[in-house]
């Protein structure tokens, strides 16, 4: 009788610990379950919120884009032309060979900074950009290269092309701009290369230069153009690859899903 009560009392103390243990389990997977969605929902929060943030200071920044462009072609364009018609006056109005030499030179320059700027307005007006296309856009930024610095510029395309978006395509816009003015301002390099690579759903933009390079190690943070670069990459959702050999090059390349 003892020993079958003793049994009985064993049994049910087991099923009652296994309960306990069971219940106890189910309870941590349960609190642990709901901390992890806390987490997630906080972290998608902040996500949301850094993504507003960037659009923001984007948005911000190509309205700034505009204003300048507006100025450069209405204003300094307009005074530009009128300087150049009063050159254009003098040069065939005068009788002296130096005058007239001089202000042919003069009126050959200024012609030079009219198309300059008119170029600098275009890239900068986010208008001109969604109408034109990224590939016509680029093109347009690379002739004033070519023009202002005396870098040798090409643009290679392959693939069939497609639109990935008016906005999408400025973003990727600006970090090709942000390469190569990086490029021009630090590496002094004498030939750019562009290259946007079509493939089904994803667009690869390679940004190469043969300048002086620099020691990734020794920009892991980056600067500011190399954090523009990052930041309007997340917007797009893709990811960006710098690779630099110090009297090499550096190449920056982009992939965006299409």
């Amino acid at each position: 009788m003892n020993t079958n009560y003793a049994i009985i009392v064993f049994i049910v103390g087991t099923v009652t610990l296994m309960l306990f243990a069971f219940t106890l389990v189910i309870f941590i997977i349960v609190h642990k379950k709901k901390r992890y969605e806390h987490l997630l929902e906080k972290q998608t929060m902040e996500n949301t919120y850094q993504t507003q943030l960037l659009q923001s200071r984007l948005e911000v920044q190509e309205q700034s884009f505009r204003y300048f462009s507006e100025e450069i072609h209405d204003n300094i364009g307009q005074l530009l032309s009128i300087v150049k018609m009063q050159l254009y006056n003098i040069r065939n109005n005068s009788r002296e060979e130096e005058t007239v030499t001089k202000a042919t030179d003069c009126n050959d320059l200024l012609g030079k900074a009219i198309t300059d700027l008119r170029n600098i307005s275009h890239t900068l007006n986010s208008g001109y950009i969604s109408k034109a296309g990224l590939a016509d856009a680029i093109e347009k930024d690379l002739e004033y290269i070519r023009s202002a610095k005396d870098i040798k510029c090409a643009l290679h395309r392959s693939g069939d092309e497609y639109s990935l978006g008016n906005e999408r395509e400025l973003l990727v816009f600006r970090i090709i701009q942000e390469a190569i003015g990086n490029a021009v301002k630090h590496a002094t390099p004498t030939a750019i290369d562009i290259s946007l690579d079509y493939k089904p759903g994803e667009l690869t933009v390679a940004i190469e230069d043969n300048g002086s390079g620099f020691d990734i190690g020794q920009h892991t943070k980056g600067g500011i153009g190399l954090n523009n670069m990052h930041v309007r990459a997340r917007l797009l959702n893709g990811s960006i690859q710098v690779n630099s050999v110090k009297e090499k090059g550096t190449t920056v390349r982009l992939m965006v899903n299409g």
